[in-house]
């Protein structure tokens, strides 16, 4: 029968068996670092807007800049930092009534390969999936079975080209002004160990906090909503030792971000880019003993010595990343002889 917290804490002092209290509450916190994939998919509705395109451009304005009279001009770059484009000359109409682009079925084009519509009669929107690599770093209090911590987590994204959504074959995929950038996460988090088995356990995690986007994105043009994000994961822990673990942890993060497109009357697009990743990593505890002093101390169970000093110790014997069961003081479930390197030798120990 296993002794209880209130019964051993009795016997430390019963026995006086010295334990540093800075190691026992250092002990408590976990460390984290784990990298892996990501897949981030930015998807915008151009929902309320007109859309143009020729052979080098594609422009966005707010609908009542028809380009009725022969002129129009909207505004690129509207996935990270919209900038006004040049003045184009909309086509001699004489054949194409204006009201008719709104039926890109019929009649989507003006002459010279222009192409100017409501991106609402089609429902025009725009998404692709980026490749991303994720780094985290977190800290968390672990009390009993919940536990509660900070992190950061920086985003290498290598942005693809969005593809509409409607009419591929005559609008181009959105390519955006740059290649790749970085995204910062700073986030609170929140766990529940749920479930138990053997030297596994699997911990549901909430975190929320605040993304900033990289360089790439102007941030004035950004509006207000950009910064929160919530992400909800499983970590599965396979526990090498009581102080050291190996996670995976698969997860989807929710977040969006607004750019304001500047005109007479100010208008917005919400851009979505959710994200779902694999990382695998490892998390530790600074254990709460020490290692023995004596070399030839190879015992894997916490146990007590008489240190040099006189005094009685709790003491380990193994390294903290030492592959171990400390439940029953064994280093592995199979035991030395049925190991697959030892089945043939007649004296495998």
């Amino acid at each position: 029968m296993g002794l209880t917290s209130m019964q051993a804490q009795d016997i430390y002092e019963e026995y006086d068996i010295y334990r540093s209290p800075i190691r026992v509450f250092v002990n408590k916190f976990s460390w984290t670092l784990t990298s892996g994939y990501g897949a981030t998919n930015y998807k915008h509705s151009l929902q309320g807007y007109t859309f143009y395109q020729d052979l080098t451009n594609q422009y966005i304005s707010a609908n009542s800049a028809d380009g009725s009279n022969g002129i129009y001009q909207g505004f690129e770059n509207w996935f990270n930092g919209p900038t006004l484009g040049t003045a184009v000359s909309i086509a001699d109409q004489t054949n194409v009534p204006f009201p008719r682009l709104n039926d890109p079925v019929n009649n989507p084009f003006l002459a010279n390969n222009q192409l100017l519509l409501d991106a609402d009669s089609i429902g025009l929107e725009f998404s692709g999936v980026s490749n991303t690599i994720p780094l985290l770093a977190s800290l968390h209090f672990d009390l009993q079975k919940f536990r509660i911590g900070l992190g950061v987590q920086f985003e290498y994204v290598s942005v693809s080209a969005l593809k509409p959504n409607v009419r591929e074959d005559i609008i181009r995929p959105y390519v955006p002004n740059f290649n790749s950038t970085f995204n910062t996460k700073i986030f609170g988090l929140l766990g529940y160990k749920f479930h138990e088995y053997w030297d596994y356990s699997f911990v549901a995690e909430l975190q929320v906090g605040r993304i900033n986007a990289g360089r790439q994105f102007n941030t004035d043009a950004l509006g207000i909503g950009q910064n929160l994000f919530v992400n909800l994961g499983v970590s599965i822990e396979k526990n090498l030792s009581e102080y050291f673990r190996v996670i995976v942890r698969p997860s989807y993060d929710f977040r969006n971000y607004t750019i304001n497109i500047p005109s007479d009357v100010p208008t917005s697009i919400q851009h979505d880019y959710n994200m779902f990743a694999i990382q695998i990593g490892i998390s530790i505890n600074i254990p709460e003993i020490p290692r023995s002093p004596y070399q030839s101390d190879h015992v894997q169970l916490k146990h007590v010595i008489t240190a040099p000093d006189g005094q009685l110790k709790e003491v380990r014997g193994q390294p903290m990343w030492k592959v171990q069961n400390p439940k029953v003081g064994q280093n592995h479930r199979r035991l030395w002889r049925y190991k697959l390197k030892n089945r043939r030798k007649i004296d495998p120990y």
